[in-house]
């Protein structure tokens, strides 16, 4: 099967990067001294999140996003329509407004039967009308008590507040999948800011955490904890996590779906909750079968979706990148979740996502492939923090002082350089996509290399 060669040979080249030596990945002894890379800085910085925040931000430029998802507001009503509606006391009126108005029409039925003697065809009307008046009553009765018993079955989370007039989108999944990342590259925030979700290897989620679009409030992204736990359990997660209120769900992994997974897809559906199946980290995926089996990537991509829809019947499915959103499937899945983003140029132009660009970070296309690719945090060996933001770097020192520098890009060369004295290329920002490992080379050749780690 095309799938399970892909899994093993992508299991198989993640068991070799931890065991191997690629590159020079375990050096006993690889960073240069602490402060001698430094020596030319003067460390009298602002702090990172004080520098971050002076910085113009591109990704609040005005692009129509505002206004976008206020019309999308507008137009979703109070709640989702799947949503188990509350009983107003408008529905409660109206109920004993038609009891009350059966109860004189058989009053008066009775009365007039008695009265009208041989005329059998009115009677047959007027009986007629009363049985349509009684289905009708009966049929709000059945209405109610369907919404009260969703109601007490999926009660509305406590946490979950203010869902009229707000647009809420739930995102779940196990550990490590990417779901901090892509909430925060949904929001289109930058590293270290106030809206920035924090993004860990291990599981950061031990409660829904809520997110907000900074240009837009009513807009906000939940960060679910993932099913089938002891403290979550598979069987309960609709009603625990009152998926019923959210107005869609994300489904994400970084692999194959599991079972746990598959349930819930097929209980969302059941509920007519709308849903989005996204598979992230492709992008490494695809450059560990470009190296193991020599296939491209759209091949790669081809084979995921295969057994996608081979091994769980998942006929659409995101595969998106978080570190290029626009290199596999995000701009069709902010599109989709988004509607009121799409704009169309010109009757034959293709959707225009405003403020979107194949970079990390929404940046202008001027900046070379490896000067984007090393954009947001990193630390060294010894506890030094580092910021890339454009051409900008904020260095941070284990004690404390910080500094700040321009990075020489020099595309025709496929070279960054730090302090002029160490550089790296596209290869090298391939490699720490796999690694997260980035190794800056010396000019030198007796100084040693710089090995930077990523933070995000």
């Amino acid at each position: 099967m095309p799938g399970e060669l892909l899994d093993n040979a992508l299991f198989k080249r993640r068991g070799d990067d931890t065991t191997a030596d690629v590159w020079e990945s375990a050096p006993t002894e690889s960073n240069a001294d602490a402060i001698s890379h430094l020596a030319k800085l003067t460390f009298d910085a602002p702090s990172s999140d004080a520098w971050l925040r002076s910085l113009d931000d591109p990704l609040m430029e005005e692009d129509g996003l505002e206004e976008a998802l206020g019309e999308q507001i507008a137009a979703r009503g109070d709640m989702p329509q799947h949503a188990p509606k509350p009983i107003s006391a408008e529905d409660q009126a109206r109920l004993q407004e038609l009891a009350d108005s059966l109860a004189k029409m058989k009053k008066d039925f009775l009365a007039e039967r008695e009265a009208m003697g041989e005329a059998r065809e009115e009677l047959a009307r007027r009986e007629a009308e009363l049985n349509t008046r009684e289905a009708e009553v009966e049929a709000k009765r059945e209405e109610l008590d369907h919404r009260q018993k969703a109601r007490e079955n999926y009660p509305q989370p406590s946490w979950l507040d203010n869902v009229n007039g707000t647009l809420n989108i739930g995102i779940t999944g196990n550990a490590g999948v990417g779901k901090s990342l892509l909430i925060n590259k949904l929001r289109r925030v930058r590293p270290g800011s106030d809206a920035w979700a924090p993004v860990g290897v291990n599981e950061t989620t031990l409660r829904p955490t809520v997110y907000k679009f900074p240009s837009e409030p009513r807009v906000r992204l939940w960060d679910l904890p993932g099913a089938g736990t002891a403290a979550f359990p598979s069987e309960t997660y609709i009603q625990d996590m009152g998926l019923r209120y959210f107005d869609t769900i994300i489904i994400v992994t970084a692999g194959r779906y599991t079972s746990t997974e598959i349930r819930l897809k097929e209980e969302l559906e059941k509920h007519e909750v709308v849903y989005f199946m996204v598979r992230t980290k492709v992008d490494i995926d695809s450059w560990n079968n470009k190296l193991d089996n020599n296939l491209e990537r759209e091949q790669t991509l081809e084979q995921i979706r295969d057994d996608l829809r081979d091994a769980h019947g998942i006929k659409s499915c995101y595969l998106v990148s978080s570190r290029d959103p626009d290199a596999f499937d995000m701009p069709r899945l902010m599109k989709d979740l988004f509607p009121g983003m799409k704009r169309e140029l010109d009757p034959n132009a293709p959707d225009y996502i405003p403020g979107w660009s194949t970079e990390a970070w929404a940046m202008p296309v001027a900046y070379s492939s490896v000067l984007s690719g090393i954009q947001g945090r990193w630390q060294d060996g010894f506890g030094t923090r580092y910021i890339i933001h454009g051409y900008g770097a904020h260095v941070t020192l284990r004690a404390g002082s910080t500094a700040v520098l321009n990075l020489r890009d020099s595309p025709s060369e496929d070279q960054v350089w730090w302090c002029d004295r160490w550089w790296i290329n596209s290869g090298s920002v391939q490699r720490a996509r796999n690694t997260s490992e980035l190794r800056w080379s010396p000019a030198n050749l007796a100084e040693k290399p710089l090995v930077w780690w990523w933070s995000d």
